[in-house]
């Protein structure tokens, strides 16, 4: 008798309603790929074979696990004069060098939309951002006439 009350006493504190839920718990965090320089323009003091600027880079970063492209392009394939056609132009090279990233875009043949990239992977140092580099750039044609020559450089980063 004595295990039988003892049976229900455990009987009855085992079959006690007991709920039970699954809760899901997470967030996201937005993805940010950006880079920046200290200025919008640049402008070579003398239009000539040999002659330098450089642009700093003051922040480059992307959080993407995968990594990221770094793309110069330049829209006009050189500086091209803006009182000739797209054939009387000035070459130009222009190389990106900031934290992981070294690479070179030859904007040398008049073609329109040349672009040079290089992809990295994703790290925690990528991820935290770079916050110097620079791009070089170099005069390399001498120019044949005079006048104004121009060219659009665009400088991106994309998420892998």
């Amino acid at each position: 008798m004595k295990k039988l009350i003892v049976l229900s006493a455990i009987a009855t504190l085992s079959s006690g309603a007991a709920l039970a839920s699954n809760l899901d718990v997470g967030g996201s965090v937005p993805s940010v790929c950006e880079v920046t320089t200290s200025g919008s323009s640049a402008h070579f003091a003398k239009l000539e074979m040999g002659e330098k600027y450089q642009l700093p880079i003051t922040s480059l970063r992307c959080n993407d696990y995968d990594g990221a492209t770094v793309t110069l392009t330049s829209s006009e394939g050189h500086m091209q004069t803006v009182d000739g056609k797209d054939a009387t132009g000035v070459g130009y090279t222009a190389q990106f060098k900031a934290g992981p990233y070294d690479f070179t875009l030859n904007a040398t043949t008049g073609a329109d939309d040349i672009h040079a990239s290089q992809s990295k992977n994703g790290s925690a140092a990528l991820a935290a951002g770079y916050n110097s580099g620079n791009i070089f750039m170099t005069v390399t044609q001498t120019p044949t006439f005079a006048g104004n020559y121009t060219d659009q450089l665009m400088l991106t980063i994309t998420a892998n």
